[in-house]
């Protein structure tokens, strides 16, 4: 499994609520249908943050399903997805990372490193 997470910017003009609204009814109608290997969505909007308005966790199977995703976005399927998406959200300034490695630390449990395949 590949884990990433994009620290989201909204477009100006927009309030942090009507942004996350907007946010969630993307992923719903367009990402869910567009995208259906993703294993895991998670939109978490930032309170008082002046950098970033959200976080975005996606869960893909393995490299080349995200590899895919990221191609398909040249189809003119992909370009009306990217369209929609840029309407509201500042794609520019909006970074995706591919997470290299995790740990879960606990005072009963210790440091606990979370296996991830090779990518």
């Amino acid at each position: 499994m590949i884990k990433t997470f994009t620290l989201v910017r909204k477009k100006p003009g927009l309030t942090d609520q009507q942004f996350f609204e907007r946010w969630t009814e993307h992923t719903r109608d367009w990402d869910l249908r567009d995208h259906p290997d993703i294993l895991l969505n998670r939109l978490a909007l930032l309170k008082d943050n002046p950098q970033f308005t959200g976080i975005a966790e996606n869960h893909w199977p393995d490299r080349a399903a995200l590899d895919a995703a990221a191609a398909w976005y040249a189809t003119p399927a992909g370009q009306s997805h990217w369209a929609d998406l840029c309407s509201f959200m500042d794609i520019d300034n909006s970074p995706t990372v591919i997470v290299e490695s995790e740990a879960l630390v606990s005072a009963e449990n210790g440091i606990a490193l979370i296996p991830f395949p090779a990518a």
